[in-house]
């Protein structure tokens, strides 16, 4: 089978033959159709630069959505023709896994199967988050599913439901994500600063209550002035020390600097000013049990049109086109970028 593999040299290239993986009683094949590009972990792979992923040559992705095709003799929470998401490879002799995504044919773990007859599968809670799908949803969709989840269980984390001022610094499928969820759990007033127009206007269409051009000064000075320290919340999507000690301008006393991104390097140094009382909180990976309760309401929300996935998507590709997917994504003209088998 075909799978996207990066290399110790920090190369990516489509392999085309890759072992298709067996199966155990608690497991179940699935067929990817397609995987979208993370532009965090996925680039950071590649960079070398994730921490769980320590053996090279490994198969990349793991946005993935697709049906199962053959099941386990134990399983009970799958069935042939499921549409699923996060189907991953395991490690074999030549490959390592970096979820795996990006390949043709995956593993789902039968999660619940496996801890009600009390038994002992590597890797069981890669299953909590290999859910089901609803019947009518397209594969694209379930696929930009995980970034949804990610973010809208991260807010679950960090408590928003009685809050009513957020501040999201970013402007990619991160920052629009957690805008989205933020709207449905209830936050209305949502401001978005980001460096890119067209994105921001997407913004815009999302929900945003605002949005402003962090690399316009002028622009920059507003978005100062409307907050001053009057936000519940600011979402760093970015993570650098440059954007975290920014959001200490718009948080209110007891406000939270939440951070996603990734960009902080080793260290975070934040200067302490008058304010006291914030709290820095990083949400940087999902919990797999709190991903898995948003399962739900995140599919509601799609089927229901609440959340407009051809917002998010904005380049699609066949596999083998890979290279132009991902140089979308460096380049920033893309948001979301899907791959299809």
């Amino acid at each position: 089978m075909k799978g996207l593999v990066v290399t110790e040299d920090n190369k990516l290239y489509l392999e085309e033959k890759l072992p298709i993986p067996e199966i155990g009683e608690y497991e179940a094949l699935v067929k990817n159709e397609c995987c979208m590009i993370c532009n965090g972990t996925d680039l950071g792979v590649i960079g070398g630069k994730v921490r769980e992923v320590t053996r090279y040559p490994a198969v990349l992705g793991h946005e993935d959505a697709g049906r199962v095709v053959k099941i386990g003799k134990k399983v009970t929470s799958f069935k042939v023709g499921d549409l699923v998401v996060r189907a991953g490879q395991p490690d074999n002799e030549k490959f390592s896994s970096a979820w795996g995504g990006f390949a043709e044919y995956g593993i789902v773990k039968d999660y619940k199967a496996a801890m009600a007859d009390q038994a002992d599968v590597k890797d069981i809670n890669l299953g909590i988050t290999q859910q089901v799908c609803p019947e009518g949803m397209q594969a694209e969709a379930a696929s930009m599913l995980i970034t949804l989840k990610e973010t809208y269980s991260a807010l679950k984390r960090i408590g928003v439901e009685d809050k009513k001022k957020m501040v999201i610094l970013g402007d990619g499928p991160v920052a629009l994500a957690f805008l989205s969820c933020a709207k449905l759990m209830g936050i209305q007033e949502i401001y978005v600063l980001g460096n890119h127009r067209d994105k921001l206007e997407t913004a815009e269409k999302l929900g945003a209550a605002g949005t402003f051009l962090n690399k316009d000064e002028e622009e920059k000075k507003k978005a100062s002035d409307l907050f001053d320290r009057k936000s519940d919340i600011c979402i760093d999507t970015i993570g650098s020390n440059q954007t975290i000690t920014q959001c200490l301008d718009y948080i209110k006393e007891t406000g939270t600097i939440a951070v996603y991104g990734l960009k902080s390097g080793e260290n975070l140094n934040v200067p302490l000013p008058e304010l006291r009382n914030f709290n820095i909180q990083y949400v940087q990976w999902p919990v797999p049990e709190v991903e898995a309760e948003v399962h739900k309401p995140v599919c509601d929300a799609i089927m229901d049109g609440k959340i407009d996935i051809d917002l998010f998507v904005t380049h699609r590709f066949s596999i083998d086109d890979y290279e132009k997917g991902f140089q979308a994504v460096k380049d920033r003209t893309a948001l979301k970028v899907v791959l299809n088998f």
